[in-house]
């Protein structure tokens, strides 16, 4: 594990976490090293599957949506991840669900949240907050044939923030017409926090709330999305691959999906692209939380 160089405006630690741990002998010191890194405002880029794992993983989440729905339907699906439980929301435009679901039926999502619990973990005692549980909202986006709009933005849609850490796990051609760029927050805000009006315009400025029944030319005459060419800092490029998981702290960087130069959406028609979000919850905070009866039943309080 070291830093990456080039010229960055930011630190880039690459990690291997592939290994699986002893169960005698835990594995605390590369999760400490990693929290460290992550609270100094590093971005971590991790292997976290070889790619048999990512087509496993894909076929596991596959599997769970076609238990319930046509997931060549508009749809959407959250799992959510807490030291004792798992359950799958999802819905469609004609039916709608929140299941319990067992992660020993699907070990690789399980091998990938426990090694997302045990950097959860040492960032929770870094920040000497033992009685905070683990709580993780998992959404995949699987086979998309399509991204927009595309704008910076934060994961958190609450201040303070909601989510803490975030994954960004690459599986299907993540990087290869669609990326993730990435501008530390600091560069993005003036000195009193706010955004900084010269950035604004990389930002959402009108309603998409019909963007489904948008193309992406449509999107681009309300407002222009991000492109490669038009990325605000070029140099500070970190590329999603598969199997890999791009980990930052969600208050430490704006980040947006671009579209590569010389590449087309419709490109993806052919071959979409697979990618595995996970964030973790501050606090057990979030517009998206289920009821409480569930929530009690995730965090074993029932």
């Amino acid at each position: 594990m070291s830093p990456q160089p080039g010229g960055r405006s930011f630190e880039v630690v690459r990690a291997d976490l592939t290994a699986p741990p002893q169960p005698a002998q835990p594995d605390t010191a590369q999760p400490a090293a990693l929290a460290a890194a992550l609270r100094r405002g590093a971005l971590i880029d991790a292997v976290a599957l070889d790619p048999a794992g990512c087509d496993r993983l894909v076929a596991e989440i596959g599997a769970l949506q076609a238990a319930r729905f046509d997931p060549r339907q508009q749809h959407f699906t959250e799992i959510m991840v807490a030291e004792r439980e798992a359950s799958l929301g999802w819905g469609t435009a004609a039916a709608h669900g929140l299941d319990p679901i067992d992660l020993a039926q699907t070990p690789t999502l399980a091998a990938v949240t426990d090694r997302v619990a045990r950097l959860s973990a040492a960032l929770r005692a870094a920040a000497d907050q033992p009685d905070e549980r683990l709580l993780l909202s998992i959404t995949p986006s699987i086979a998309k044939d399509r991204s927009f709009p595309r704008f910076y933005h934060q994961d958190s849609p609450a201040r303070p923030h909601c989510y803490r850490m975030v994954w960004d796990l690459g599986l299907e051609r993540p990087g290869e017409i669609l990326d993730v760029h990435f501008v530390p927050a600091a560069a993005m805000q003036t000195p009193d926090g706010q955004l900084d009006p010269a950035r604004r315009h990389l930002f959402q400025q009108v309603d998409f709330a019909d963007h489904y029944a948008l193309d992406d030319a449509a999107i681009d005459a309300r407002q222009p999305q991000v492109r490669e060419e038009t990325l605000p800092t070029p140099h500070d490029r970190v590329e999603l691959r598969r199997g890999h998981a791009l980990i930052w702290i969600d208050a430490a960087f704006y980040h947006s999906t671009y579209l590569r130069a010389g590449r087309a959406l419709t490109e993806l028609r052919e071959a979409g692209r697979s990618i595995v979000i996970i964030r973790e919850i501050v606090g057990h905070r979030d517009a998206t939380l289920p009821d409480d009866e569930t929530l009690r039943r995730l965090l074993g309080d029932r």
